[in-house]
């Protein structure tokens, strides 16, 4: 078992880049039984996902099927894992939740520096670059989940 039973990932709009670091979570974690999902900070009404970030993912064979999520105190607790892909989320989060606990960085949780930008507005070429740095973010995360979880099994 992984030391956490849900994994949420949050961004502002929950519409690029959280929804795409849950699939590829789910794509490099097939067999764990944990629940991954994303949510927003700054979501008024259900939304599609980013058009650009689902044909990058696709052309990667990484299907997602998000609507986007206002995040809330019932997606925290001791067995969850949030994840923020910038340091600014991560504080509003402490100082908007009462219940936020186990928030870090997705860099900070993998003993790594820097945060994963959304390409707002770019090209597809910058989605592809996004794709890539958060494909290889997640992969160093899946397999310190794992080594978690070899450790305690």
């Amino acid at each position: 078992m992984l030391e956490f039973e849900k994994i949420v990932f949050v961004t502002d709009t929950d519409e690029s880049t959280g929804p795409l670091a849950a699939a590829l979570a789910e794509h490099y974690l097939p067999l764990e039984k944990v629940d991954i999902d994303s949510r927003g900070l700054m979501v008024t009404f259900p939304a599609p996902m980013n058009p650009k970030t689902v044909a990058v993912a696709s052309s990667k064979g990484i299907e997602i099927d998000h609507e986007t999520t206002q995040i809330s105190d019932e997606d925290f607790g001791q067995d969850t894992l949030v994840l923020v892909l910038d340091e600014t989320k991560k504080q509003r989060i402490y100082d908007d939740f009462e219940k936020a606990a186990n928030v870090y960085t997705l860099t900070e949780y993998i003993d790594e520096a820097g945060s994963i930008t959304n390409p707002d507005g770019g090209d597809l070429s910058d989605y592809a670059q996004m794709y890539d740095l958060l494909d290889e973010t997640i992969k160093k995360l899946t397999d310190k989940l794992k080594s978690y979880k070899f450790k305690n099994d």
